[in-house]
C-alpha cells in the first residue's frame, strides 16, 4: 500500500524521533558502579567473572546496544553456548529495554536478531558444534560478546583464535567474556582470568547489584536451607563469584579414556544412545559390550544441531551399517516420537525407547562404573563427550545436571546406551529406600521434576520445529514464535 506525503511525513518523524532518542541515551544512569566500570572499559580484551544474579546479562545487553549505536549497518554477535540459553537468558533484557526506553529495535524471533533504526543488528546465537560456529566465519564485527563462556569446552580458544580476532580487525573492535567460574578452575575463560593473562578482568556479584536490596538476607537464608559455610565451594563459586576447585561438583568425577579399543575374540554387542533435540543439538553415543570380559567401551560419540527427522535417521542407519548395531536407544519423549517413526519408516530401524527414571541414581551408578574401570571411553572419536562430561556440574541442590548453563545431551545418549547394556541388574537400585520414607518422597519428587523438565523442553522443541517447518510467512511466524517463547 502506498503512503500519501502525510503518512510518510510521520513515518520519518518517528524514525527521527528514534534516532534522537538512541543518540540521547546515557548509558551510564542504565549502570551500576563495577557495571558501569565493565562496559566503559575501552580494552580490546576484556573479561567479567561475576556471581549468579549479578546482572551480568544486562551488562552485556546494554554493551552491545552502545557499540551497535556508534556504528551504522553493523553486525554484533551475542554468543552463548546454545541457541536456546541466549533465547533464555539474554533475548528478554532487550526486548525489556526495547519496551522501557522505546529503542524502536526491530525484532525476529525465528533468527534471534534485534535490528537498530542505525541499520545496525544484534544477533544471538549459540556455539555448541562446528556448524553453528561456521556460521559467524566471514562477517566482520565491532564488538563480540562470549557470555557463560566458563561453559564451553576446549574449541573456545580455536574459536577465538582462528574466527573471531580475524573478525574483528576492521574495527579495530573489542573481545568479551562474561561468566561464573567452573567447578574444575579450566578453560580459555579461566585461563583469560588469570593474574597477567593480557585480559582486563572485571568483578563483582549480587551483593553490588542495587536492584537487589535484599540480596544479603537471601544469601543468608541460603546458606542456612543448604548447610552452606562461608568457605563451602559452591557457595564461593556461585554467589561470591571465586574460582575454586570443586571436583565433588563435577557429574562424572572419573572417566577412564583407552587410546586404542582391542576387541580380541569375544563377542561384542552394540548399543548406540539418541538424545533428540530441534533448538538444542541431538546427541548419539556408540558402545561396545562383553559379557565375558564384563566390559563397556565407548566408541564413537558426536552432537550437531537442528537435525530434521530424516537427518537423524540417516546418520542412525549410517553407525547401523559401521557398527552393525544391535539396539538403538531413543528418548522418543515430545519432539523424539516424530524422529522415532522416520527412522521406522525410512530405513525399517529397531528402536528402543530410553529409559529416563531414576536419573540420580543411574547415573550414581555410571559414576562407579567408570571409576572401576568397566566403562572406558575410546579417545579416538569421542571429543564431544570427553570435554562435554569434563565439565558438567550438579544444580545447586545436587539433584541433577545443570542443563540451563551445561550441554548434558552427549552424555545423556551415553546414559540411555549404557542403562541398556549396563552389567548390574534392575534389583541393585530397586532396592532404595524404605516407601513413604523421607528418602522415598524426595526421590520421588526429584523423578517428577525431571520428567516435567524433559517434557516442558521437547514441547518447546517441537513448537519452535513445528514454526520453522511451516510454510507460514515469516512475519506472521515471528508473532506465533514470540508465543512460544520460555517465560
Amino acid at each position: 500500500m502506498k503512503m500519501d506525503s502525510k503518512q510518510a511525513r510521520r513515518v520519518l518523524q518517528e524514525a527521527g524521533t528514534r534516532l534522537r532518542r538512541m543518540e540521547e541515551l546515557q548509558f551510564e544512569r542504565l549502570l551500576f558502579g563495577p557495571q558501569r566500570k565493565f562496559v566503559e572499559d575501552e580494552s580490546k580484551l576484556k573479561a567479567a567473572v561475576c556471581s549468579r544474579r549479578a546482572g551480568k546479562s544486562y551488562g552485556i545487553s546494554l554493551l552491545a546496544l552502545k557499540t551497535a549505536m556508534q556504528y551504522s549497518d553493523a553486525l554484533v554477535p551475542v554468543i552463548t553456548l546454545t541457541r536456546q540459553q541466549a533465547k533464555r537468558i539474554v533475548w528478554p533484557v532487550f526486548q525489556s529495554l526495547n519496551r522501557t526506553i522505546g529503542l524502536g529495535l526491530r525484532f525476529n524471533h525465528n533468527e534471534l536478531t534485534a535490528t537498530l533504526p542505525n541499520g545496525s543488528q544484534i544477533f544471538l546465537c549459540g556455539a555448541n558444534d562446528e556448524s553453528e560456529i561456521e556460521r559467524l566465519r566471514g562477517p566482520k564485527y565491532p564488538l563480540v560478546i562470549i557470555d557463560e563462556a566458563q561453559s564451553f569446552r576446549p574449541f573456545l580458544a580455536q574459536m577465538i583464535a582462528d574466527i573471531i580476532e580475524p573478525a574483528v580487525l576492521d574495527y579495530d573492535g573489542t573481545i568479551t567474556l562474561t561468566g561464573t567460574p567452573n567447578a574444575t578452575c579450566t578453560g580459555y575463560f579461566y585461563e583469560a582470568t588469570r593474574p597477567d593473562s593480557g585480559w582486563s578482568v572485571h568483578n563483582w556479584t549480587l551483593l553490588d547489584n542495587p536492584h537487589l536490596p535484599k540480596a544479603a538476607q537471601w544469601l543468608a537464608e541460603r546458606r542456612t536451607k543448604y548447610g552452606w559455610k562461608e568457605d563451602t565451594p559452591t557457595y564461593l563459586r556461585e554467589y561470591k563469584g571465586v574460582w575454586i576447585k570443586d571436583l565433588d561438583s563435577l557429574v562424572y568425577k572419573h572417566v577412564p579414556v583407552i587410546e586404542e579399543f582391542d576387541p580380541g575374540d569375544d563377542e561384542w554387542f552394540t548399543v548406540m544412545g539418541v538424545d533428540i533435540g530441534y533448538v538444542d543439538s541431538s546427541a548419539f553415543c556408540i558402545l561396545a559390550y562383553s559379557e565375558s570380559q564384563g566390559r563397556c567401551v565407548v566408541l564413537e560419540s558426536f552432537k550437531k544441531a537442528s537435525l530434521i527427522p530424516s537427518e537423524v535417521a540417516e546418520l542412525i542407519a549410517e553407525a547401523q551399517e559401521e557398527y552393525g548395531l544391535d539396539v538403538v536407544v531413543v528418548d522418543t519423549g515430545g519432539i523424539g516420537k516424530g524422529y522415532v517413526e522416520e527412522a521406522r519408516k525410512r530405513f525399517g530401524l529397531s528402536l528402543v525407547e530410553a529409559e529416563k527414571t531414576k536419573k540420580r541414581a543411574y547415573i550414581e551408578l555410571l559414576n562407579g562404573d567408570l571409576a572401576r574401570g568397566i566403562v572406558e571411553v575410546s579417545r579416538e572419536r569421542n571429543r564431544d563427550l570427553l570435554e562435554e562430561i569434563s565439565i558438567l556440574q550438579w544444580d545447586e541442590q545436587r539433584k541433577l545436571p545443570d542443563k540451563r548453563r551445561y550441554d548434558d545431551h552427549v552424555c545423556d545418549a551415553l546414559l540411555y546406551a549404557w542403562r541398556y547394556c549396563h552389567q548390574y541388574l534392575m534389583e541393585h537400585i530397586e532396592e532404595g529406600p524404605e516407601k513413604g520414607s523421607e528418602q522415598w518422597f524426595r526421590e520421588q519428587e526429584d523423578e517428577m521434576e525431571e520428567i516435567e523438565i524433559k517434557r516442558l523442553e521437547k514441547d518447546l522443541d517441537q513448537k519452535f520445529y513445528d514454526l520453522e517447518e511451516s510454510e507460514t510467512p515469516w512475519w506472521e511466524r515471528d508473532e506465533m514464535a514470540a508465543q512460544v517463547e520460555p517465560t
